[in-house]
């Protein structure tokens, strides 16, 4: 893979047509693996389907050459959470993603996925920070967010137990994420 392939990324926002796929991955061993809620698809379908079209909580299917293999979201940290974020301004947006089909694992995917959504991101202007927090026992996802250019800044606790905050700032030495 080279970075062509991250031009044939594609974020199309969340529908209530995509709310049965995202049930289907919801259910996949490694997802739960790391999305480890637990929900009905009726709870998934409300869950997600009331972050349709919000402005605060940004849901999308990733598409590679038009077939939908992910979930990505982005949130204004300093809008969700009740607090949830203290530290960060409203510049600041976190991110939560899995791949949802198995053949896209442990083949960069990640990590092209991450770099085209940054990109994807950093075109907002109000957007000067990415954060996002990951379990310390999911090394592949904590190298995929290096790769990608996230850097950690420590351990937090979460309502999920201990994780990595790692950042993104959009001025950084990598050309690909200036404004």
């Amino acid at each position: 893979m080279n970075e062509q392939n991250i031009m044939k990324f594609i974020f199309k926002p969340l529908t209530t047509f995509d709310l049965d796929l995202l049930c289907q991955w919801f259910e996949k061993p490694h997802v739960l693996e790391w999305w480890s809620d637990r929900f009905t698809p009726e709870e998934i379908k409300e869950k997600y389907g009331a972050r349709i079209g919000d402005d605060i909580v940004c849901p999308f299917i990733v598409y590679f050459n038009d077939k939908p293999i992910a979930f990505i979201q982005y949130y204004w940290a300093s809008k969700v959470g009740d607090g949830w974020w203290p530290n960060e301004d409203a510049n600041t947006v976190g991110l939560d993603q899995f791949i949802g089909e198995e053949e896209y694992i442990n083949k960069g995917f990640g990590t092209l996925m991450m770099e085209a959504f940054i990109q994807f991101l950093f075109q907002n202007p109000l957007i000067k920070k990415i954060i996002t927090e990951v379990d310390p026992k999911n090394l592949r996802a904590k190298r995929c967010y290096e790769k990608a250019g996230f850097h950690e800044r420590g351990i937090i606790e979460t309502p999920d137990g201990i994780s990595i905050l790692m950042e993104i700032a959009k001025f950084t030495n990598r050309k690909s994420f200036q404004g």
